[in-house]
């Protein structure tokens, strides 16, 4: 079986940040499970400072626990990789006022404006802090004030991103440029400022901007020598997305490659429990692929990066949470860490995932349980009250949309005509909300459920909008639909048809008769 030489695995921190104490237990679990480093994606939660001290959040890390966090991984003897955004997907700076101007579109804060030297300053700005605090023996105390290190030890690589810049070629400066000029032109300068001011340091970028670029282009700008790229596809076909003949051409400009594959956040920005169905199945399809791939590149694969997303960008809502997916990294690392997956490797994943007297004692099915509840939801792993706790989220908001639903669509007595016109039978609102008590309170129940689950892993701030994402829509209309329906059996007279016509459709082109009138 090919097992990729560096297993890393991608914690997105951005909007969200875990405790330090459950950082340290995933890093533990992760290196006792196979992996040999971290990707940090720290986005707004890095400590930020001087100039930059706009792009932390105000719930972000403070510089002696990132120091603490790096200590941590690297008394592991876990590789630690930084990753930040320096051309696309760099909102959390450009949604601010003092960054705005470096937009490559005024109205959007996706991607930086390359043909700008304000842009090349603010890379230059935001890779030095991030450099700094990840470099070895350099304490909270010895920062220098311009935050400048000329000589870097401690990390090999740097991700600068660079993926999905969907905004390019724009605005006035640029829009002269071919797009896959400006876009190697960028690459290749930040790439030359970290080779040129971190000697050691290689910079990797996402590679999907790369997939179709013709190879003369891409070796005009010498990407091959500047960059290594990182081939991300999370889903089960990984040749799909990138053919056969993509890899020839990698080859033949890159010495050595990467790839990503997915844990958590891949398959729908607002999923709260990962299908390890899916993502063992993209797990396994990259060993192949690299054990196929890899002799065509001289330096072959330099590894894996299991990526964890925590939103799909920084606007969009929490997807799966950490605690939630630990199963699912478990099983996937173990995967990449040993080739494959089969029953033979059943007491690893129950060791790993601390079940004892409760590990399964077949191995599981991932057809009847994709996401796992079944098999692990009586195990110890760090977070298991909050992944045994979506089991009963998923229960209860089936069973709420199912109510809300027959009330408000399938049946004819509480729909929006019956309310807005108070005109329904009490007999029939009562049997429609028979079940809503019931309901409400399980609804209502697992929020402060998942606030005990999670207060030892997220501050309030990350629980408060997980609870609000997920939960307090059902309570909203559950509540709505309670007021509505004592509304309606507060009546005990009614009118005669035909009701008076709803005016509002007068803009949609209709006669209103004239009440007045008639």
């Amino acid at each position: 079986p090919y097992v990729p030489k560096a297993r890393l695995v991608h914690i997105d921190l951005k909007g969200a940040p875990p405790k330090v104490a459950y950082l340290k237990k995933l890093f533990a679990l992760a290196k006792d499970t196979g992996a040999t480093g971290v990707l940090l994606e720290w986005e707004d939660m890095f400590p930020w400072a001087g100039e930059l001290a706009s792009l932390a959040a105000r719930n972000a890390y403070l510089r002696s626990e990132v120091d603490e966090i790096i200590k941590e991984a690297t008394s592991l003897e876990l590789d630690v990789i930084p990753l930040v955004q320096t051309f696309g997907h760099v909102e959390f700076a450009l949604k601010n006022e003092d960054f705005s101007h470096l937009r490559e579109v005024p109205e959007s804060a996706q991607a930086l404006c390359p043909s700008l030297n304000a842009s090349m300053h603010f890379v230059q700005r935001i890779i030095e802090q991030c450099l700094l605090l990840h470099s070895s023996g350099i304490s909270e105390g010895s920062l220098p004030s311009i935050m400048i290190m000329e000589v870097h030890q401690g990390v090999k690589y740097l991700h600068v991103g660079c993926d999905e810049v969907f905004q390019m070629g724009e605005c006035p400066r640029c829009r002269s440029q071919p797009r896959e000029s400006l876009f190697l032109w960028h690459v290749s300068r930040v790439a030359q400022l970290v080779r040129s001011r971190y000697p050691g340091v290689t910079p990797i970028i996402w590679d999907d901007m790369l997939r179709h670029l013709p190879p003369p282009t891409l070796e005009q700008y010498r990407i091959g020598e500047l960059v290594e790229p990182m081939v991300w596809v999370y889903a089960e076909d990984v040749y799909r997305f990138v053919p056969y003949s993509v890899w020839d051409k990698y080859a033949s400009v890159f010495p050595r490659v990467w790839a990503a594959s997915a844990f958590k956040g891949a398959f729908g920005e607002t999923l709260y429990i990962p299908n390890v169905k899916r993502h063992l199945d993209n797990n396994l399809h990259w060993l192949e692929l690299m054990a196929t791939e890899g002799p065509k590149f001289k330096g072959g694969f330099q590894g894996i990066v299991l990526t964890g997303w925590q939103r799909y960008d920084h606007f969009s809502v929490l997807c799966e949470l950490l605690p939630a997916a630990i199963p699912s990294l478990v099983v996937t690392l173990t995967a990449a860490s040993f080739g494959y997956m089969n029953a033979s490797l059943r007491n690893k994943l129950n060791s790993r995932l601390n079940c004892g007297v409760f590990g399964p004692v077949t191995h599981f099915s991932l057809n009847n349980d994709p996401f796992l509840w079944d098999s692990y939801s009586r195990c110890a792993f760090p977070g298991h009250a909050f992944f045994k706790l979506t089991y009963r989220l998923s229960a209860a908001e089936k069973e709420a949309e199912e109510l809300i639903a027959a009330v408000r669509k399938h049946k004819g007595w509480m729909t929006d005509y019956n309310v807005r016109h108070n005109f329904s039978t009490p007999l029939r609102v009562d049997e429609l909300m028979q079940d809503e008590p019931r309901v409400y309170h399980t609804i209502a129940g697992l929020a402060r459920a998942a606030s005990d689950a999670l207060s030892s892993i997220f501050d309030s701030y990350t629980i408060a909008e997980w609870v609000e994402q997920r939960i307090y829509p059902y309570v909203i209309e559950l509540e709505s639909m309670h007021k509505d329906a004592a509304g309606l059996k507060g009546r005990k007279i009614w009118p005669r048809r035909p009701f008076p016509a709803l005016k509002d459709l007068a803009r949609l082109g209709l006669k209103i008769p004239d009440e007045a009138n008639d």
